[in-house]
């Protein structure tokens, strides 16, 4: 393909990695790195997309500044830790194609059981062991395949926050994933700086997808907006799933 057409694919992610991070807590983030490989080489595009989600992040962060749940993130930080560790030992042996096919079927069947079956409180056992795994996937997922919503959506889904506790909260989580992330793919060689330079020249067209789905967040009710999420998550499962065909 044309480089003016590479530049258009890239700057669609770079607005819908906005959207997603500031208003569906990166719900939609499974989509870009697959996007992205209609243009890119994989390895190109895994290596982008890190750059172009990190300057999301700062946004996302600059815009939920102080309004995540501090007791959530350190019952979630482990485990996202011990996942990152995890993948990054065993990246280059680890079949991405079963964990894809872990991170649909964990995304497919929670969703389906909240949008059909009324939930339930959590033990505080159960919620210890949900935690723990979504948190651990996530970690795995995100370091692999660029796909951490899917696992924190499992849990996020059934803590049932407020939207933007919960928006915040995850955004953090991603911006400390990313970051060490950051540190990885740079000493393995993934990155190069010309993925960190032209995901600095997307930076406006990633504050103005902050803004927007900040303003879509603001503007849905708690109901409404977890059926979204539900809903998103759904589809984010059938989408990983379809990847594999």
């Amino acid at each position: 393909m044309t480089e003016p057409i590479q530049l258009a694919v890239i700057a669609l992610v770079v607005l819908l990695s906005g959207i997603s991070k500031s208003g569906f807590a990166g719900a939609l983030g499974a989509f870009s790195v697959p996007i992205l490989m209609m243009v890119l080489n994989p390895r190109d595009a895994i290596a982008l997309m890190l750059p172009l989600l990190i300057v999301a992040d700062v946004f996302s962060l600059k815009s939920y500044w102080r309004l995540w749940n501090v007791t959530e993130l350190k019952r979630l930080l482990p485990g996202t830790l011990v996942g990152i560790a995890l993948a990054t030992l065993f990246l280059q042996g680890v079949s991405e194609f079963w964990l894809t096919v872990v991170v649909a079927a964990m995304s497919i069947i929670f969703a389906l059981k909240s949008l059909l079956i009324k939930n339930t409180p959590e033990s505080v056992e159960h919620l210890k062991l949900l935690a723990a795994s979504t948190s651990t996937a996530a970690g795995i997922s995100t370091t692999l395949i660029h796909a951490g919503g899917p696992p924190l959506m499992v849990y996020f889904n059934a803590r049932k926050l407020e939207p933007t506790a919960y928006i915040a909260t995850v955004a953090v989580l991603f911006a400390l994933m990313n970051g060490i992330k950051l540190a990885t793919f740079s000493a393995t060689g993934l990155l190069q700086w010309q993925h960190v330079l032209l995901a600095i020249c997307f930076t406006p067209l990633a504050l103005l997808g902050n803004r927007l789905g900040v303003h879509l967040a603001k503007r849905l009710p708690k109901k409404q907006f977890l059926l979204v999420m539900n809903g998103l998550l759904l589809i984010l499962g059938v989408v990983l799933i379809g990847k594999l065909l």
